[in-house]
């Protein structure tokens, strides 16, 4: 049986976009190059023309949406499914929903502006790819911006009961012990997410705040400030993102916090009794862990 009410207290959360490639499959050239190489199947190779070739106005977009998906999405999130679906605990509905709309409110324009200048794209590609060049590869002007999209979507969680189908009554309790062990397994699956990420950096703070020993001289590494930054990020996130109540993970949250409570950036790299001191406790946390 699921032991927690993962239906009051999660969402499932869908994100899609698209964004136009600006690929196109060069049929000619890929005929030159498998007769050239005498290959005995015309599938040993595609020559995939991009017409946007050195052009940078493309690319603005899909790193927007590159940095919202990874830095965003899938930090505040725990994977549920297959398909792309995630869960969000409830508690940070309001604040990730403002976030994701203007986010994309932010990718719509960018989009705008990309649509604003694509006729002049198109006639500055002529030159620049040459005989590689046909007009009939770009799509037109009304219909470039259908080759985009942003959406979000949000889906309750479903429960057990929700089984209401005519199978008979047995079937019907096999499909709910069905859901209910596909549950436990993703809210299983879910936790060891949050025990990975919290791992995972304090492995990495542990490697990054080492002192190097160098010719008898003390070397300390180098490190950037989002070491410590998404240090604190994390012990704030990691309270909501245990969902199931893990009592080991949030141990591990409240010592970390407590060890980064009132440390700076610019401590950790000048003052190396504060150092050793962090260094001491990322250690000992990593030794006790048992993830």
């Amino acid at each position: 049986m699921t032991r927690y009410n993962i239906d009051t207290c999660s969402l499932l959360v869908e994100f899609n976009t698209s964004v136009w490639t600006a690929r196109k499959l060069d049929k000619g050239s890929t005929d030159e190059l498998v007769n050239s190489k005498h290959a005995g199947s015309k599938d040993a190779a595609r020559v995939n023309k991009h017409l946007l070739a050195g052009r940078s106005e493309l690319d603005v977009i899909s790193k927007h949406i590159g940095n919202v998906r990874n830095r965003f999405f899938y930090q505040q999130t725990l994977p549920w499914s297959d398909k792309g679906l995630r869960l969000l605990p409830s508690i940070k509905f309001i604040e990730f929903n403002k976030r994701m709309d203007e986010e994309g409110e932010r990718f719509w324009q960018l989009v705008n502006d990309f649509v604003a200048i694509y006729p002049s794209l198109i006639t500055a590609q002529a030159m620049a790819l040459g005989d590689l060049f046909s007009r009939d590869e770009f799509p037109s002007v009304d219909a470039i911006q259908q080759k985009f999209a942003y959406s979000i979507n949000y889906i309750p969680v479903p429960t057990a009961g929700d089984f209401r189908i005519d199978v008979g009554n047995a079937a019907t309790q096999e499909l709910k012990e069905r859901y209910e062990k596909f549950t436990q397994e993703r809210l299983d699956a879910a936790t060891r997410d949050t025990q990975n990420r919290l791992k995972e950096h304090l492995e990495r703070m542990a490697k990054q705040l080492t002192v190097d020993i160098v010719a008898g001289e003390s070397k300390p590494r180098v490190f950037q400030d989002s070491l410590l930054d998404s240090a604190l990020d994390l012990v704030e996130d990691v309270k909501s993102l245990n969902i199931t109540g893990d009592p080991e993970l949030e141990r591990v949250r409240k010592e970390l916090e407590r060890a980064l409570l009132g440390v700076s950036t610019k401590e950790l790299r000048k003052d190396m009794a504060v150092r050793t001191d962090v260094k001491a406790e990322v250690d000992a946390l990593l030794k006790s862990i048992s993830w």
